[in-house]
């Protein structure tokens, strides 16, 4: 028995949540950025979105860690209250 590869559409995800995704999201990069050795033209079009999505992603994730940061940090500030 065979294990088939689940293609990753990053297109559908946030590549921060999971290595693999960012990883998927490194190689399409490469891949678009073309290649000066075998005379590959960049894809334009795909890296235009590919930057797009690591920043949209990017901001995301990291607005999702600030709320869960700013949750820890008032508790703690409640916790502290408490012991005084």
């Amino acid at each position: 028995m065979s294990k088939e590869k689940t293609k990753i559409d990053i297109d559908k995800i946030n590549i921060f949540t999971h290595p693999r995704y960012m990883k998927v999201w490194g190689s399409q990069f490469t891949k678009a950025c073309g290649s000066d050795t075998f005379g590959v033209a960049p894809d334009l079009l795909r890296l235009n979105f590919l930057m797009e999505k690591f920043v949209k992603d990017y901001n995301f994730h990291m607005e999702e860690l600030s709320k869960t940061h700013q949750a820890d940090a008032h508790v703690k500030d409640y916790r502290r209250l408490e012991e005084e």
